[in-house]
């Protein structure tokens, strides 16, 4: 936790009061250590962030709070994301959020194993909390909404049922890497499920103005590659701007 976020609800008079089982007061206590007087990076969800200082540590724990910072800016980014194996996609949805991408898009794919869509990690409170941890892991305030959709071709026909502007990319190997093919934000970026997409899904994709896209020569998991995107697209962004 590299931020502490706190709901704009929980912020009155400029202070916050936390009390246990909250797992941020757990968080706080037994791995930062805290002590009345420490100072801390903390932030609202969707707005400022700056410090908050421990006033009261006994059997609540009282934050007095100065945000006059803005956060981070989230990412021209949209991901969107054939369901994974469910043990990895609460990795994947944290380290997403830790980027600070807009917004993370679910979807079913041909070679998604239908299990998944049973799974309890798709929950929308498990989702909402695998992101939270991510933005704290990011230090950013910003909370990625998450929607999931069970037909891909539905969502293509409803988000994306023409070429339009924005640059978008679906991941194939084999493909141009990003660098090539990159030129311009925002960004939706389509990651296919450990089997990669079908022909018919990446025709479709491709009608609708997606351009193929690799990362290298190298074929790498769905965790991996998501982080390696990210990572790339962030890179290229600041090459960008200078």
């Amino acid at each position: 936790m590299n931020l502490v976020l706190v709901e704009p609800s929980e912020l009155v008079d400029g202070r916050v009061v936390l009390r246990d089982p909250d797992r941020r007061v757990h968080h706080l206590r037994t791995v930062i250590k805290i002590q009345v007087g420490s100072r801390i990076r903390a932030g609202v969800v969707g707005g400022l962030v700056g410090t908050a200082e421990v006033i009261e540590n006994g059997d609540r724990l009282v934050l007095a709070m100065s945000l006059g910072d803005a956060a981070p800016e989230p990412l021209s980014i949209e991901l969107v994301l054939a369901i994974p194996r469910p043990k990895m996609l609460t990795r994947v949805i944290e380290a997403a959020a830790s980027f600070g991408v807009a917004r993370i898009t679910l979807t079913n794919a041909w070679r998604v194993d239908k299990s998944y869509l049973d799974s309890p990690r798709l929950e929308p409170a498990v989702l909402a909390h695998a992101a939270r941890l991510g933005a704290e892991q990011g230090a950013t305030t910003h909370i990625p909404p998450i929607t999931i959709h069970p037909r891909l071709m539905l969502l293509l026909d409803e988000r994306w049922p023409a070429p339009g502007p924005g640059q978008r990319l679906i991941a194939h190997p084999g493909a141009p890497v990003l660098e090539q093919v990159v030129t311009s934000e925002p960004i939706t970026l389509a990651i296919g499920p450990e089997g990669g997409w079908i022909q018919r899904e990446v025709d479709t994709f491709i009608e609708r103005g997606f351009a193929p896209v690799s990362l290298g020569t190298a074929i790498l998991r769905v965790e991996t590659a998501v982080a390696a995107a990210l990572a790339q697209l962030v890179l290229l962004g600041r090459l960008r701007a200078r």
